[in-house]
């Protein structure tokens, strides 16, 4: 039985190895903007990722989704070896599909190129451009597919760490190029790159794959009711599992008719976004879906309604102060990460606005992404579609209204807007589904952590003072990003360690808990010295 205190244990253990993914990401996108800027040949690079690229972590984010409780369900019926056949059998069948979609794309390059970049605002080069790097990152979707396949599997064995960890080598691959390889390689190597640090991701999981005994076998059925079963899932989940990405493709189609490098603007300022969801909120579903899986499949529904009520609260613990923070101290993260090379001061302004706008999303999205999957493991694949589609309604609506007003801080606030309607309208409708859920439980939690988090905010506006007095007898552009980052290094320690402090006196009890787990594994260390100091 997974309990509460089990799920943080593992929500942090993951936590710790997605960070170091994540900060790597963070050097990596800081070495891109330094090496091609806020140019149209980068805009031209973001539209390709929005056609094979981002599709691509869709389709992995799909087959993860659907295959755990399909993997459940075949281990369940017919045990061990049948849990080994049906990923085998999903192995094959997603690399034939995807190399079908492959050789389609490259046909079809041309449209998907026309789909991304409005033919009325920009030259006949740029669509060639984007043509061509489409044509060159496509082959993604096949090794995305496969890692699809891998993560959902691990994550099922419980083997979460390969799983949280697997940025890590996409982003080394990323910034072997940057430092090495960009000068000769330029957009095009950038996009050669995506493709092979994808690949560096497949065979990083392959390892930890092994270990739980499963064994490559030839398998290729189509009939098989689990892969069906699990193909009927995908389309729905493809959807509502992608919102974010599928507003950020919207946005930036409508960027790339604004001025030239708005679409890398949202591009980066989305990226900053992403690597907080991708530090905690990936750990967090990674643990809860196959716990909720079990706990609803199984009928026992107040144990999925604990591991629910434990997911929804980390998710306030975690993303309503990383929304503060982040808005509060947007301007020197984007200063720190991008601010250098090619990357302009009004890069900089423009990049901070709208970072600071797709910050609201952060809390509504987290709280989709767990929604959803309370909807999977009761077998609901319906209704996160159709909230899906009111979110990208909504947020396109938005767009036509105030993108031409606001721009790029437009697009951004209105993907802000639709999330948080529709995650309402899933707590709505998911109580009609599972009954009562302790919403009130919910609201305490948020109250408790709005006030932690207005101490924490008085905290880290603390920096801007603190900054002017350090830099302002400092002329040098690399010596002013180091003491920047080391403020803002301090600043924000001091800031969560007075966050966690205020929770832990407004009486939390996770963090309480969190608490005697440390003071338990100290007064046990110290005995284990006084202990054999007496021997």
């Amino acid at each position: 039985m997974e309990s509460t205190k089990k799920i943080a244990r593992s929500t942090l253990a993951i936590i710790l190895f997605s960070l170091i993914g994540k900060i790597l990401g963070f050097y990596r996108e800081a070495l891109r903007a330094a090496k091609f800027g806020a140019t149209s040949e980068m805009d031209a690079f973001v539209a390709s990722q929005s056609a094979t690229t981002v599709i691509s972590a869709l389709i992995t984010a799909a087959i993860a989704t659907t295959f755990i409780p399909s993997l459940q369900k075949a281990e369940r019926d017919l045990g061990h070896d049948e849990k080994l056949n049906f990923t085998n059998n999903m192995l094959f069948i997603v690399s034939l599909v995807s190399i079908g979609v492959v050789i389609l794309g490259i046909i079809f390059a041309p449209f998907l190129a026309s789909l991304v970049t409005p033919k009325d605002k920009l030259s006949p080069e740029m669509l060639n451009l984007v043509t061509k790097l489409i044509r060159v990152t496509i082959p993604v979707i096949i090794f995305s597919s496969i890692a699809g396949v891998f993560t959902g599997y691990l994550q099922y064995e419980g083997r979460f760490a390969a799983a949280g960890a697997i940025a890590i080598p996409l982003n080394l691959v990323f910034i072997f190029y940057l430092l090495f390889l960009s000068h000769k390689g330029g957009i095009v190597g950038l996009s050669i790159a995506s493709v092979l640090g994808v690949l560096a991701q497949i065979l990083f999981l392959m390892p930890d794959t092994f270990r739980t005994g499963f064994k490559f076998k030839p398998a290729l059925n189509f009939s098989d009711k689990y892969v069906k079963e699990a193909a009927i899932l995908a389309l729905p989940i493809l959807v509502s599992t992608a919102i974010n990405d599928v507003n950020i493709i919207v946005n930036k189609r409508l960027a790339m008719g604004m001025e030239v490098g708005s679409t890398t603007i949202i591009d980066y300022a989305n990226k900053m976004n992403v690597m907080v969801l991708g530090v905690f909120i990936t750990a967090i579903t990674a643990i809860i879906f196959p716990a909720m899986s079990r706990a609803f499949g199984s009928g026992n529904m107040i144990q999925g309604k604990r591991v629910m009520s434990a997911s929804v609260k980390t998710v306030l613990f975690l993303t309503v102060p990383a929304t503060v923070g982040m808005f509060i101290l947007a301007r020197p993260i984007v200063d720190i990460a991008f601010f250098y090379g090619k990357f302009t001061q009004q890069n900089a302004i423009d990049t901070t606005a709208t970072l600071r706008f797709y910050t609201l999303a952060l809390i509504s999205i987290s709280l989709s992404n767990v929604l959803n999957r309370v909807y999977y493991s009761i077998s609901d694949t319906k209704t996160p579609f159709y909230i899906g589609l009111i979110n990208v309604l909504i947020n396109v609506g938005l767009n036509v209204m105030v993108a031409h007003k606001f721009g790029t801080r437009g697009l951004a606030c209105s993907v802000s807007i639709a999330t948080t309607i529709s995650v309402l309208v899933s707590f709505v409708l998911l109580r009609k589904k599972i009954g009562h859920f302790g919403a009130k439980t919910y609201i305490k939690a948020l109250i408790k952590t709005l006030m932690a988090s207005f101490i924490m905010a008085l905290v880290a506006l603390l920096y801007y003072p603190i900054e002017e007095l350090v830099l302002a007898n400092v002329s040098s552009v690399a010596s002013t990003k180091i003491l920047k980052l080391i403020i803002l290094l301090i600043v924000t320690g001091l800031a969560a360690t007075v966050y966690g402090i205020c929770l832990y006196k407004l009486g939390v009890r996770e963090i309480r808990d969190v608490v005697k787990i440390v003071k338990r594994k100290l007064n046990n260390r110290k005995a284990e010295k006084l202990t054999s100091k007496e021997n």
